[in-house]
């Protein structure tokens, strides 16, 4: 499962179904059926506040962008349909009240321009910027914050995974049409980002709709696109907007370039590969080694016509492992979780299904650190002795059999998986688990049973891949209050006093490097506990784009908050210099001058 945070949502810890896609490719201004060019209306930029240091000076507007999304959504609003493809759809038409600066552990306003942070830190004061105005020249005040809560929390609107966070605030106060005041019932550090999280919903236009019926139309918007074409089941176009209020923050200077954004959908990710390379879209990211070490130099990267990267930067990094079910006997013994890391051959796996592209990990925080590796803590190795002796220490014995056996009950081990999913790495792992005589199997479901088994604890040992974000709250996770929950994310039910200590240390830290400091201390008991057999995690950014756009520095930005395939949406542009030499050279079948294979943040 994962819980990536997608566009500006930087806490919302829930599984996120992700989507891909493809598109169109982008033409010199407005590729054909597209539309004409934007003459942007003149604004005057405001001369306070800062720049975004990843925009480039030198973009430009222009031009389209065609991205890969996937499986076309029942919806386009993430408010009723929470997934990739609906998350950077809305992201692109509204606006929270402030983000994540993008290259340090600070906020930044978008509606709002200020804020205040009461002495006991549980009321929060934002102050809208008064020029931010609604597509058709209403202004957006602070009712239309307001309002957003009401909707959320509406308990008739199919809003209840953002409830969740709200509901621990009292309905927000409209001081005047640009100050609304938020006030939470305790005091915690994440709930200043759940206050600035906070969206405008337009309540003169929806005030009288049904909001579970919004969906597809959005004629009323605040943020840098609005809806331009559907077409039902295949694609959705969006359509800079000339007058987006927005432009006018230098915050937003060299962002949000492309006049039209594409999202199409196409399910197979092998077809998308094949329709990237005729130029169907424009950029595709590769998760998986094999595809990248093997089918991504054809002709057109050769020529250098499709750049290839691998782009290390600071994106966050969690972790990936087999969850050890802990409310089963079996596994409340340290020795046996132990013995099962010590089975998994993560470096021969990591050699010989996935092309050394991935690092082992020794951290459940693995970017707190340099290099993604904890200095503190061995990488633990492949050693079935060391397995033997701790699993002979916990009692169980080898019978005639071959099978580990203790008390007269064999040492019996289900991994829970769902149908078309990868068995190469549990084939392997089998075969070193029986070595040892651990009578080990693989349960095969539908994804769905897969989901209620996990959500109800009612398995062994469960492969997750978790995502990560800068604002980490390990409570979920990993707290003793959670760890019975239903369909709560502590999979293992994990329960530890000293991180349950570490982890009310931190409610009320507000300095983001210091909750990460305790965070770190939190890492280390995890490793010593082992309530996972952490498995490995990539270090780069894998991707594939037409030489025909301009880029930031480092080609995406420092943490990748928006994800990277949509870090291009924000920051890149189309590049008519670019674009007419790669189309002369594919005219003349030549090469064209090649970028870096690796770029590192920083570097």
């Amino acid at each position: 499962m994962n819980t990536p945070m997608t566009g500006k949502n930087l806490l919302r810890l829930l599984p996120l179904i992700l989507l891909a896609g493809c598109g169109k490719t982008a033409g010199p201004v407005a590729p054909q059926g597209v539309g004409p060019a934007i003459q942007d209306v003149p604004v005057q930029v405001e001369t306070g506040g800062e720049v975004d240091p990843i925009a480039s000076p030198d973009a430009v507007h222009g031009g389209a962008f065609a991205s890969w999304q996937g499986d076309y959504p029942k919806s386009l609003n993430q408010w009723l349909d929470y997934n990739s493809f609906s998350v950077d759809v809305s992201n692109l038409l509204f606006e929270p009240l402030l983000e994540l600066h993008s290259t340090e552990n600070r906020p930044v306003g978008d509606l709002a321009q200020s804020w205040e942070i009461s002495p006991d830190k549980k009321t929060y004061t934002f102050h809208l910027n008064p020029a931010a105005k609604w597509s058709d020249g209403t202004p957006v005040t602070a009712a239309d914050v307001q309002f957003y809560y009401d909707v959320i929390m509406n308990p008739k609107n199919l809003t209840s995974l953002f409830r969740v966070d709200l509901s621990r605030f009292s309905r927000p106060e409209v001081l005047d049409d640009h100050t609304v005041r938020m006030t939470a019932t305790e005091a915690h550090w994440k709930n200043f980002w759940v206050a600035g999280q906070m969206y405008a919903f337009p309540r003169h236009a929806w005030a009288d709709k049904n909001f579970n019926d919004v969906n597809f139309d959005f004629p009323v918007v605040d943020g840098p696109y609005a809806m331009d074409e559907i077409k039902t089941n295949r694609s959705i176009r969006l359509k800079r907007r000339a007058d987006w209020w927005g432009r006018i923050q230098k915050y937003e200077q060299g962002k949000y370039n492309f006049d039209y954004l594409i999202f199409k959908s196409m399910e197979d990710r092998a077809k998308a590969l094949e329709f990237l390379k005729t130029g169907g879209f424009d950029e595709y990211s590769i998760y998986t080694a094999k595809i990248w070490a093997q089918d991504t130099n054809f002709p057109q990267v050769q020529k250098n016509w499709v750049i290839r990267q691998n782009v290390y930067n600071d994106e966050p990094k969690s972790f990936q492992g087999f969850a050890l079910n802990m409310h089963r006997p079996v596994f409340q013994d340290l020795r046996v979780r132990q013995a099962l890391q010590y089975l998994l051959d993560r470096q021969l796996m990591n050699e010989k299904l996935m092309f050394n592209i991935y690092f082992l990990l020794n951290s459940y925080y693995p970017d707190l650190y340099p290099n993604n590796i904890n200095p503190a803590v061995p990488v633990i190795p492949y050693d079935p002795d060391k397995a033997r002796a701790l699993l002979q220490q916990a009692g169980w014995q080898v019978g005639s059999d071959g099978i580990l056996a203790r008390d007269g009950q064999p040492l019996n081990i289900t991994i829970l998986h769902y149908e078309g999913s990868d068995m190469r790495h549990l084939n392997i792992y089998l075969q070193d688990l029986k070595a040892v005589g651990i009578n080990a199997n693989v349960e095969l479901t539908s994804q769905a049973t897969w989901t209620k088994r996990i959500d109800n604890h009612e398995f062994d040992m469960v492969w997750a891949n978790w995502d990560a974000v800068r604002l980490r709250d390990p409570e979920e996770m990993w707290s003793s209050k959670t760890a019975d929950d239903i369909a709560g994310n502590n999979w293992p039910g994990f329960k530890d006093p000293e991180v349950d200590k570490l982890i009310d240390a931190q409610k009320t830290e507000m300095d983001l490097d210091k909750r990460n400091d305790i965070d770190r201390q939190i890492d280390q008991r995890l490793m010593a506990q082992s309530p996972y057999v952490l498995l490995w995690q990539t270090g780069s950014a894998r991707i594939l784009y037409w030489n025909r756009f301009g880029t930031p520095k480092y080609v995406l930005s420092r943490y990748s908050d928006n994800g990277p395939e949509n870090d291009p949406l924000i920051y890149w542009w189309y590049d008519p210099a670019k674009a007419a030499a790669l189309d002369d050279a594919m005219k003349r079948d030549v090469a064209l001058p090649g970028l870096p294979a690796e770029v590192h943040y920083g570097q």
